[in-house]
């Protein structure tokens, strides 16, 4: 199972980068897709991500190393860059996810189209501080969840 929840999040974050790299190309006009296509696409990063998250929320013992001590734990929680910073992201994900789809609901106007896109950027650009912060925080932790050949190191 535990093989499942890592390859399941893993394909979920290569689907938000395709879709991201699709969305950037259609903001320069590189390519030229309908507004709804863009949305929809979205919507379906999103339900991949209410999917990913539901098994990880249902088998959490699947999810947290089983090596992780109580102070290794209460690091990455109190660390700067996680804890409340990660618990927000993902909050004005989830918040701006509800946002877009009333936009889409609402009649996607012009406007709702550019305040849900700044929207998203913001949520990009604040996601890739926070993501900087953890892989310079917790580089040997993030090193081995890419490749989790070996257990992570524990205080013994």
């Amino acid at each position: 199972m535990r093989h499942l929840v890592t390859q399941s999040f893993r394909g979920y974050c290569a689907v938000a980068v395709i879709v991201a790299g699709f969305t950037g190309l259609w903001a320069v006009d590189v390519i030229s897709v309908a507004i709804p296509v863009v949305g929809y696409a979205w919507f379906a990063v999103a339900a991949i991500g209410t999917l990913v998250a539901a098994g990880m929320a249902a088998r959490p013992e699947e999810v947290i190393e089983p090596d992780a001590t109580d102070d290794r734990i209460d690091e990455f929680e109190e660390t700067t860059v996680t804890g409340a910073p990660l618990n927000l992201y993902a909050a004005a994900l989830a918040a701006w996810a509800c946002v877009s789809f009333g936009w889409v609901l609402g009649g996607m106007s012009a406007a709702g189209l550019t305040v849900v896109g700044y929207g998203w950027l913001a949520i990009a650009a604040y996601g890739a501080l926070v993501a900087a912060g953890l892989v310079a925080t917790h580089s040997d932790e993030v090193t081995t969840a890419v490749d989790p050949s070996d257990t992570l190191e524990t205080d013994g």
